[in-house]
């Protein structure tokens, strides 16, 4: 097939077809956010006249070298970032002109901090060949370009909050604009995202501007609760802001005249500032905690869950990982319950601090996604899906790192192709399944078809959740004792959080 040529409302782009799939790379969504359009809401691109190629990516966002979930992971190769890189990128199958197909739209994880449509683990040919769905992969400013906070920033835009949340918002209103030319159902989108994408869609089901932008969520490894470090407000978010400014010796009159690269040049102390959406009365109402409490969230089919190993990969290498920080997290997070986690994890300190950490980190998780799950079948009507992956992968020490982190990912997308991990013939088939999942939730919002095992919807009384796995099975939570009680002292310390900021205010 030649290479296809789509009409947009800005004008024509001219993709490339590989192996069956159409791919279109690189459509820009919005004008570069460059010189006094830095830190900003994205701006309307003007029309072009000639056919614009989108056979390649275009730059990462900016952001500090390394992989987009943390050293432990193996490296993935993407484009080289840049200020310029608000594009994104159209996956659809080679027959779908015409069609009406479900969308798929990815948001990528990093902490907020780093990440980028253009890196292979999200590539989305296979996924979108293989279960007959439109793909969308974009870029959203991330670290301090997209969450900068400033009193500067209102001399400019009427709109001077969260420009990565309004690059995720523009992106879902081009998709509502031109997706139908590319075989897509404008009416049918379904977001899905890891860590802090995961996140991101949580802000989203609160987010006013976008209701009625998408119509389901996949929400993979992010919890609304007992994430301080986000769950943070415009005046927390301007403190770390001017506090990094200072570091690094940037005046406010110098916010759109230093290079790009000026921002992060004191990366460990760029890292630590951990800049992400915050609480400014327009975009993000409140905070995450109190309104999914308080069921103010968009009432649409959701899928959420985590891996079964969680932590383990996020603790860096296991050798450095002592009894000391062990006790650190427990003093500093958990005082109230130290007995409860020692009697539980204690026993595993003296032979492996690594492992005891990575237990509670990760048994945790899932105690906090049931705490999200709990909430949502309470304030909502449309159905709940709970899983917990636990493919072990292949590659470097699987049994200390198990079913890891957004590991996931790989699978969900079929791409299965690493030259660091040597998948086999039982990966293949939990891809399959996976993917089928996927896209039969995008398609018909609801997982199940024939040929899979019957996947039921959450309840806090029955339990049911799907093991993802060779072979899936949909099982009432296998760790019921334990995840109940430790979710029980996730809820105390929600409760204690929002009470003390209720006493501050």
């Amino acid at each position: 097939m030649n290479n296809p040529i789509i009409e947009t409302a800005k004008g024509k782009v001219k993709g490339i077809n590989v192996n069956g799939v159409n791919k279109f790379l690189g459509i820009p969504f919005a004008k570069p956010p460059i010189g006094e359009r830095r830190f900003l809401p994205p701006i309307e691109n003007d029309p072009w006249e000639e056919v614009l190629d989108a056979g390649a990516f275009k730059a990462s966002p900016m952001q500090l070298p390394g992989s987009s979930e943390g050293a432990m992971y193996p490296p993935e190769k993407r484009t080289p970032p840049s200020e310029d890189c608000l594009y994104l990128n159209v996956y659809a199958p080679d027959n779908s002109a015409g069609k009406s197909l479900p969308v798929m739209v990815w948001l990528y994880g990093g902490h907020y901090m780093n990440g980028s449509s253009t890196s292979e683990g999200c590539e989305g040919s296979n996924f979108a060949k293989n279960q007959n769905v439109i793909v969308v992969t974009f870029n959203y400013r991330v670290g301090i370009f997209g969450f900068m906070a400033h009193p500067k920033l209102k001399e400019q835009s009427k709109n001077y909050t969260n420009a990565g949340l309004e690059d995720m918002l523009a992106t879902l209103k081009w998709i509502r604009t031109n997706i139908e030319n590319f075989g897509g159902n404008p009416k049918n989108i379904t977001l899905f995202g890891v860590s802090a994408g995961s996140s991101a869609i949580n802000v989203l089901l609160t987010c006013p501007e976008a209701k009625g932008l998408f119509h389901a969520a996949i929400t993979q490894s992010g919890s609304p609760f007992n994430h301080d470090e986000w769950d943070i407000d415009e005046e927390q978010e301007q403190n770390r802001c001017k506090s990094y400014l200072e570091k690094i010796g940037v005046g406010e009159d110098e916010l759109f005249s230093v290079p790009a690269e000026t921002f992060l040049s004191k990366p460990e102390e760029y890292e630590a500032s951990e800049f992400c959406p915050y609480v400014d009365g327009r975009l993000v109402p409140a905070r995450l905690e109190e309104s999914f409490l308080a069921g103010k969230i968009h009432d649409i089919p959701i899928i959420l869950g985590c891996t079964a190993d969680e932590a383990f990969i996020l603790l860096g290498e296991r050798e450095k990982v002592t009894k000391a920080r062990f006790e650190k997290t427990v003093e500093t997070k958990y005082p109230d319950h130290k007995e409860f986690i020692y009697k539980k994890y204690g026993a595993y300190l003296e032979y492996s601090p690594a492992y005891a950490l990575g237990r509670f980190r990760s048994d945790n998780t899932i105690a906090n996604m049931r705490y999200f799950a709990s909430c949502l079948v309470e304030h909502r009507s449309a159905p709940t899906y709970f899983y917990i992956f636990q493919k072990v992968t292949p590659g470097k020490e699987p049994y200390y790192y198990g079913a890891y982190h957004a590991s996931e990912n790989a699978y969900h997308f079929q791409n299965l192709t690493s030259e660091f991990i040597n998948y086999g013939e039982s990966d293949v088939l939990v891809s399959n399944s996976i993917a089928n999942y996927w896209a039969n939730f995008a398609a018909q919002h609801d997982p199940n078809s024939d040929n899979l095992p019957v996947w039921k919807e959450f309840a806090p009384g029955t339990n049911q959740m799907m093991y993802i796995d060779d072979p899936c099975d949909c099982v009432p939570l296998k760790t019921k004792a334990l995840t109940e009680d430790l979710q029980k002292i996730l809820e105390e310390r929600t409760e204690k959080s929002i009470q003390k900021r209720r006493r501050k205010s």
